[in-house]
């Protein structure tokens, strides 16, 4: 882990480059449920997940290369058919990945903060994100948010809310502006878990796609 960058720069002219390629199921699995993490680092929820449920499609997203190759060595030695790692700048080339109506939910785990002024336009939720995830959930699905910072969480609910996302047909499952205090899985990324160790909280918002869009 100690040689893989912990940030690399998403807007630098490397990173623009679409080439992220499809996701594709085993055979075995094909109509079953999509799980996606997006920015899946050491994607400890990832495996946690493909392990609990063999009948899903887990996907790991990442935009560092030496974690997505890595993971991929992990889940053939462990023998998990059931899940997949692949390459993807979210803002960039994520609508390379999933057909639409396809995936059942994505999570946004405890992405990266970007405090300083100068580097909050490398924040990842933001509307033309929402528009992808939105084409590629299925009617019913949803978006799961999870961070230990308030401002970004707060940041993100915004988003969430403002009314151009509404018009993609995202509802907050609780109410507009509200978090959601269950994670709809039993798993958890090691900053959740790091973040509970330390009795701090996690702020978790939660977003589903209107059956009738």
């Amino acid at each position: 882990m100690r040689n893989i960058r912990q940030h690399v720069n998403p807007l630098g002219l490397y990173y623009q480059q679409p080439r992220a390629q499809p996701a594709r199921a085993p055979e075995r699995l094909s109509g079953a449920p999509v799980e996606v993490e997006l920015g899946c680092a050491d994607a400890k929820f990832s495996f946690d997940f493909a392990r609990a449920r063999p009948d899903c499609f887990v996907v790991g997203l990442e935009i560092r290369e030496a974690w997505v190759e890595r993971n991929q060595q992990r889940a053939a030695r462990e023998e998990l058919d059931n899940l997949h790692f692949g390459y993807v700048n979210m803002n960039v080339d994520l609508d390379r990945v999933f057909a639409p109506k396809s995936v059942d939910r994505f999570h946004i785990l405890f992405p990266d903060p970007w405090f300083k002024a100068r580097h909050q336009k490398r924040r990842v939720v933001e509307l033309p994100l929402l528009e992808t995830l939105t084409r590629q959930l299925k009617a019913g699905g949803e978006i799961h948010y999870a961070s230990d910072i308030f401002e970004l969480t707060m940041h993100a609910m915004a988003e969430f809310e403002d009314p151009s996302a509404r018009a993609l047909g995202l509802h907050n499952i609780v109410e507009p502006w509200s978090f959601a205090r269950e994670n709809p899985v039993p798993h958890t990324s090691r900053r959740e878990d790091t973040t509970h160790e330390r009795g701090q909280r996690v702020w978790r918002v939660r977003y589903r796609k209107s059956a009738e869009v």
